[in-house]
């Protein structure tokens, strides 16, 4: 009996008596300590988690404000490239301006005259070799960049349908559905291509050998991009009514060492008519380029004979 306690419990309806022994006893006070320490880890786990909840939180309100604010960075830098860009648009419309307005004074001063207008005495295009001719009309700009309706607006001097200033039309306006396809009318490689809602709108740029280069304005659409090199009558844009225009057409301009010419004479240029843009564009050294393309054909034409040459001897 010394390893038992008797525990009497008395009611109305008598005693009873618990017998306990010390190894329960103890069993049951280890237990009460081993619940006692887990509520007291489960505590300090609850406690472990909550905290980093809260560091959580804070963590996400720190990175959705960083967030807040680098949209804001990107929003701001997003309006300072928009006007740069506009910028740059303007800053390419007056340095346009520029070269043109310096073409023209040229010509009010007189300097185109520096070349000899007789056209016998510069260049006998009868002479020309077939193989000259063919480079030619296949570099230098020439027939129509498009099938247009009507020819709204010549090159020259003239009223501008917006501003209402006399102003020189460094191009010549073709009147064509927007969408009209545009092609490049010699071989050459993409130089500009900007897109723009003011000015000249959509506009493309075209360097071709020899120092021409063709400009197409008021664009809707572009078909190939910077850098890229052309053909002939290769697809290039499609025509619109964006920018300063009132209506959809293509403003094309002709230009000849950043100085703007009559598009009209080089339109109007083909196989069938060869020495036309000859006869209009007489301030261009049209015999130096002819002289140098026929040297270039001769000499070729000696290569390609001496190589026959050496291929039948091997052969016999």
């Amino acid at each position: 009996m010394k390893d038992r306690i008797i525990i009497s419990v008395s009611t109305i309806n008598g005693t009873r008596h618990f017998n306990v022994s010390k190894l329960f006893k103890r069993n049951a006070i280890i237990a009460m300590w081993m619940l006692l320490f887990g509520l007291l880890i489960t505590a300090a786990v609850i406690e472990y988690l909550m905290r980093s909840v809260d560091q959580s939180q804070a963590q996400r309100a720190h990175l959705s404000a960083q967030a807040s604010t680098l949209r804001d960075e990107i929003s701001a830098l997003q309006d300072s490239k928009q006007q740069l860009e506009q910028e740059l648009n303007l800053k390419q419309d007056e340095m346009l301006q520029v070269i043109n307005r310096v073409g023209e004074i040229e010509l009010a001063l007189g300097l185109e005259q520096q070349y000899p207008q007789n056209l016998e005495n510069r260049l006998d295009t009868a002479s020309i070799n077939s193989s000259a001719r063919h480079t030619i009309l296949q570099l230098v700009p020439n027939g129509s960049p498009l099938e247009f309706n009507r020819r709204s607006s010549r090159f020259g001097l003239r009223q501008h349908p917006i501003v209402g200033k006399q102003q020189h039309h460094k191009g010549i306006d073709l009147s064509a559905s927007r969408g009209t396809p545009i092609y490049a009318p010699a071989d050459g490689v993409v130089e500009v291509i900007r897109s723009s809602k003011q000015g000249y709108g959509n506009l493309l740029r075209i360097r071709h050998a020899f120092g021409f280069s063709t400009l197409y304005a008021h664009l809707d659409s572009f078909k190939v991009k910077s850098g890229y090199f052309v053909h002939k009558g290769e697809l290039i844009a499609t025509s619109g009514n964006t920018g300063l225009s009132t209506a959809p057409h293509l403003h094309y301009e002709v230009h000849f060492l950043d100085r703007a010419l009559n598009p009209q004479s080089f339109m109007d240029w083909d196989s069938s008519n060869f020495d036309l843009v000859f006869e209009k564009e007489r301030s261009i050294k049209w015999d130096s380029l002819v002289s140098m393309l026929e040297t270039k054909a001769s000499t070729q034409l000696q290569l390609s004979s001496h190589k026959d040459v050496q291929l039948t001897a091997t052969s016999d």
